[in-house]
């Protein structure tokens, strides 16, 4: 059997020294014929793992040079049963990964990922015939992949270290045989985080602490400053090939990193049974819990209490991978088909993956089966639909004249995302009901932004901060957009709610928010409230309709409260000197009625059920609300410019058809007072 190793680089690293103790095990235990060939040459200065490699291999060992299609002719000379990659293939050239991976190869391949940083999900491209793990960490993060695996990890090899070989370690690498001495292996890197160990040594004096690893010029930027004010009892000891008297000297062993997949520097430290301090982290899978201690332990008084293990050996470790190997050639070789990937988060989007050089036609249709969009496009290329409005999208991809794809949106149990974009209070009431409706009829999970998350009462939606990334399969943006892409029909066109049940695809019908007010009754009498601001003058009604109307109700006996944020202008008329919206709404719970504008307390005052008498003539009559709503307008004169002018915010005094604001100038306090008198 041939097995070529395919190394990404062989510099200092973990990878590299996977691949010496696979090649060193595989020659001493089997009679694997193994080659390696080294893709990138990063330097003299970092070549421990390397020398070592060249020196056991000899003629069987190989460098691609400038020229990375090299290694496609090594193959073609060799002629291997298996290409083994120390990495994933995707971090190759492409023009590589693509040659190795071609449908019509005679070898095999396997992947070994050594970093917990690549996504397979959405990155993977090539998938190999099978995967080779170093950690069972990989077995969860590759579990959607169509791939066999083994889990191999490295072996760890017992080192009986004696006192008197300690002592003669200690001697050959310049340890004190009074004081304890802790250990760190590994690059100067934030990840590998010696800035703790630093912070460590300072706490123990007594003890002596030595970093060995490799200052390397482009993490200067890390260690630089931190070797500049050094404990008396730190020494930073550079790039080391003697790490194995180091560890036979050592005392304790320190390892705070806080980003690794499967280091070796700790299986080595087990080797030779020294007491470990480290950050146990999610990515050794429990796997290491029994040599751990965690970092505050103390030092002083630290002893090692596990047995070091003797099953995972070297000569095990190369008949695991024989085995693979061996269990690989009984099984066709993968074949690469591409894969499709899809969602729907703002607009929707298909990505095609994978090694193939055919065209692929993309169609979306909508719910009547019309085509919206087609386009041919290549492997690894996406579209994305610029509609962002709900519709049941359904997609087909062909392969020359094969239906290769073929899917109709389902959001059940999926995560969707609503972001109502408007800070408006009214806006936001206006529509959350229809997230909840959306929830309901797809039975999916919805998240939803708000910048009212406080007083929703939606306990089936998860509420989240505007600006919070949120994963997701779909995703809407509920907002006045005035963009055919954002919504089907103009915002002004149709009423407020109406705006969120279309771009949700939704039947439309008035729906009553759902708020957590306090409606425990304030101890004010009888009173009515009135909100008589707004956010653009076309809204205001008139300072001496308002004087009337609260004279009127205050001769009723009636207490008059001006629940508007703003300075209470009005004789007769009580402001709420609390603002906060949460006692706003206490006070709107315990009125007869509220009189209103066009604004989010009407809308709020709609939500808790207090009946309005909304003054509003410049939008259509069915605009806003209609239940337990008595409205006020005067379709005689100049009326409902709002259905056919898009707002100019910047503007103040917007009057679009420049009639004076005579569609609320013109209503009476008379009118008012006419038509609230059945709520008195």
């Amino acid at each position: 059997m041939k097995v070529i190793l395919l190394e990404n680089h062989l510099s200092t690293g973990g990878a590299p020294a996977f691949a010496l103790k696979r090649i060193q095990s595989l020659l001493a235990h089997t009679d694997v014929e193994v080659y390696c060939i080294e893709l990138n040459f990063h330097g003299a200065d970092f070549v421990v793992q390397r020398n070592q490699i060249i020196k056991i291999l000899g003629d069987r060992f190989y460098e691609a040079g400038l020229n990375k299609m090299r290694v496609m002719d090594i193959i073609d000379e060799i002629k291997p049963d298996v290409v083994h990659i120390e990495d994933v293939a995707e971090r190759l050239p492409k023009e590589l990964a693509t040659a190795l991976y071609r449908n019509d190869r005679q070898f095999y391949i396997v992947e070994t990922p050594h970093d917990n940083i690549f996504n397979p999900d959405a990155e993977k491209i090539y998938h190999p015939d099978l995967y080779a793990f170093c950690t069972p960490f990989h077995e969860n993060v590759y579990g959607d992949m169509e791939s066999l695996y083994f889990t191999i990890q490295y072996p760890i090899e017992e080192k009986k270290v004696t006192k008197d070989m300690r002592i003669k370690a200690k001697k050959e690498v310049g340890f004190a045989l009074d004081r304890k001495t802790v250990l760190q292996v590994g690059l100067w890197t934030p990840q590998k985080n010696q800035k703790e160990t630093i912070a460590i040594a300072r706490k123990y004096p007594n003890i002596d602490f030595v970093v060995a690893g490799n200052l390397a010029g482009n993490f200067q930027f890390y260690w630089e400053e931190l070797i500049k004010d050094l404990p008396s009892n730190f020494k930073a000891l550079g790039e080391r090939s003697d790490i194995d008297t180091l560890l036979q000297a050592a005392d304790i062993f320190i390892f705070p990193s806080t980003n690794e997949c499967s280091p070796l520097s700790l299986r080595h430290a087990i080797e030779v049974g020294l007491p470990i301090v480290a950050n146990n982290l999610p990515a050794y899978a429990g796997t290491l819990d029994k040599y751990l201690k965690p970092l505050d332990s103390n030092l002083n008084t630290i002893t090692r209490d596990y047995k070091i293990p003797n099953s995972n050996n070297s000569r095990n470790f190369a008949l695991e991978h024989k085995k693979m190997y061996e269990v690989l050639m009984k099984i066709p070789i993968k074949k690469q088909a591409v894969s499709i990937s899809q969602h729907f988060v703002n607009q929707p989007f298909l990505e095609i993956k994978g090694n193939s050089e055919s065209d692929f036609l993309v169609q979306f249709l909508d719910e009547k089966g019309s085509i919206y969009y087609q386009n041919t496009i290549k492997a690894n290329h996406w579209v994305r639909l610029n509609r962002q409005w709900y519709t049941k999208w359904r997609t087909k991809v062909f392969e020359g004249k094969d239906l290769i794809y073929n899917s109709t949106m389902d959001l059940e149990g999926k995560k969707v995302f609503i972001a109502i974009d408007s800070r408006s209070l009214g806006d936001t009431l206006a529509f959350i009901p229809y997230c909840e409706a959306f929830r309901i009829k797809h039975n999916c999970d919805v998240i939803v932004s708000t910048f009212w998350n406080k007083i929703l009462d939606y306990p089936d939606l998860e509420f989240v901060e505007p600006g919070t990334m949120v994963n997701c399969y779909a995703m809407y943006m509920l907002g006045y957009f005035h963009d055919f892409d954002k919504e089907p029909v103009p915002a002004n066109k149709v009423p407020l709610q109406q705006c969120a049940s279309n771009v949700l695809g939704l039947d439309y019908e008035e729906l009553v928010p759902r708020v957590r007010a306090n409606r425990e009754r304030l101890d004010l009498g009888r009173y009515v409230t009135i909100a008589t601001n707004s956010t653009a003058q076309c809204k205001f009604w008139t300072r001496s309709g308002w004087q009337t109307v609260i004279n009127y109700l205050h001769s009723k006996g009636f207490r008059v409260i001006n629940v508007s944020k703003e300075a209470n202008p009005f004789d007769n008329c009580e402001p709420i000197t609390d603002t906060s919206i949460e006692y706003t709404m206490q006070v709107i719970a315990g009125a007869e009625f509220q009189i209103s504008l066009s604004s989010g307390l009407s809308w709020l005052a709609f939500a808790i059920g207090t009946h309005v008498v909304l003054i509003s003539n410049f939008t259509a009559s069915d605009y806003e609300f209609t239940t337990k709503c008595t409205r006020i307008i005067n379709t005689k004169v100049c009326h409902d410019c709002w259905s056919e002018h898009k707002l100019d915010a910047s503007q103040w005094g917007w009057c679009p058809r420049n009639q004076n604001f005579i569609c609320h100038t013109s209503i009476t306090a008379e009118m008012v007072i006419a038509q609230m008198q059945n709520l008195l």
